[in-house]
């Protein structure tokens, strides 16, 4: 199983006298103590009544079953609606009586390129999430019109902020589709867009005051959101600078695996703890969470770096990584895993693009989609392996079910990306 770079992720380092193979975040060995297998435990935990609630602590016979539930909940749909225009919110905003015309102003001028991204989704992975790690620590009872409101309005956060970095991220590399249709830039040009994909960043504050979490639940969650936006533009300004093509090979893998986490991990990690400052978790245990979801956000990236040069989510935007040089899963494994005389032939096919009949040879030869693919689906699994032993580790019951339909995204994840 590829290791888990845990020196990049902030863990401890292996224990002395063990094999330390977690240098290399494409191909090694994990710790001994991360070695669960992935399902151990769960497999053995029969659900009776559909539904296993467990404490881990307890012993083996003293478990915690739920009500049959024969239909599985609908993840709440992102609303899309900023709700800016009604009950004089936009006054209380703006500190003054908008009239007919400024209102008509803000209108087109914000509501309308924001409502072009919100209105096009993508899968909502991190929507799902939010609702997800809520029903892992609840799924035993129906969730309060309360939590369903939070979860809704967390998720939208989460979505809210994903689309602005989606609008700033087009106009960064100038592309000029997203999602099959035109970018926001391109629709409304690059101020307007500009203006809009920031303004996003600010938003979802706004949002999660009228969430209903406690003062002190809104402290803990803005904190970790500042957090997540400056580790995402850490991992932007990496993406952007860090021209892999002319890096030493020897550096390739850490610089693509540090854009990988602090871009995209840190919301997934973000929307991940959303779902368990609802459910009222602790610190303790929304750092669990937190950490999960930077997981879950690196396998996402892992696979959709692979998706991009098999032209599978987007055909248009076809080898757009390589063809940009930015930090990619793919740039990773073909510098980690080759030669330099093979590292060298890489890097002439690529600079053939869009002519692909080198760099599709070369990846044939050198089976690099298979091992890009490989290397991801074990980053996938260690992240459940890891959330399920420290879930083991503290008392308190979780959800099996719960557990299996985040693994179940899991899957969807390698399925449509990758």
């Amino acid at each position: 199983m590829a290791a888990y770079n845990h020196r990049a992720a902030g863990r401890k380092p292996p224990h002395p006298g063990r094999s330390d193979r977690e240098s290399n975040p494409v191909s090694g060995g994990i710790r001994d103590d991360e070695s669960l297998p992935l399902g151990q435990g769960l497999a053995n935990r029969e659900a009776r009544d559909g539904l296993t609630m467990y404490n881990s602590r307890a012993a083996p016979a003293k478990r915690w079953y739920a009500p049959v539930q024969d239909d599985k909940p609908e993840w709440p749909p992102i609303s899309g609606e900023l709700a800016l225009f009604a009950d004089g919110r936009l006054a209380e905003l703006l500190g003054i009586a908008p009239s007919a015309a400024v209102e008509s102003a803000l209108r087109s001028a914000l509501a309308d390129p924001v409502a072009a991204v919100i209105a096009n989704p993508g899968k909502r992975i991190r929507a799902q999430l939010v609702t997800m790690t809520y029903r892992l620590f609840h799924d035993d009872r129906a969730a309060s019109f309360a939590a369903a409101k939070q979860c809704r309005e967390c998720a939208d956060v989460v979505e809210f902020i994903h689309a602005g970095s989606l609008i700033v991220d087009d106009i960064e590399d100038g592309s000029q589709l997203r999602r099959g249709r035109p970018a926001v830039h391109v629709e409304y040009g690059l101020p307007l867009a500009l203006n809009a994909g920031n303004w996003l960043y600010f938003w979802p504050l706004e949002v999660l005051k009228d969430s209903g979490l406690s003062r002190d639940q809104l402290i803990s969650v803005y904190e970790h959101c500042h957090r997540t936006l400056l580790r995402a533009h850490f991992g932007q300004a990496i993406d952007l600078g860090a021209k892999v093509n002319h890096l030493p090979q020897s550096s390739v893998a850490e610089v693509c695996f540090a854009s990988i986490k602090l871009k995209t991990g840190a919301l997934t990690g973000f929307a991940a703890l959303l779902g368990g400052a609802v459910a009222g978790l602790s610190e303790t245990l929304l750092t669990v969470l937190d950490d999960f979801g930077v997981d879950l956000g690196i396998a996402l990236q892992m696979f959709d770096d692979l998706g991009n040069v098999i032209g599978k989510c987007d055909p248009l935007k076809r080898y757009d990584d390589l063809l940009l040089s930015r930090p990619s899963w793919v740039w990773a494994c073909a510098a980690q895993l080759s030669d330099a005389y093979a590292y060298e032939a890489f890097l002439a096919a690529v600079v053939r693009l869009p002519d692909a009949t080198l760099l599709e040879k070369w990846l044939d030869s050198h089976d690099l989609i298979a091992v890009a693919r490989k290397s991801a689906r074990e980053h996938l699994e260690l992240a459940f392996a890891r959330l399920e032993r420290r879930l083991a580790a503290h008392d308190i019951a979780w959800s099996a079910r719960a557990f299996n339909e985040l693994r179940q995204l899991g899957e969807e994840i390698a399925v449509a990306y990758g």
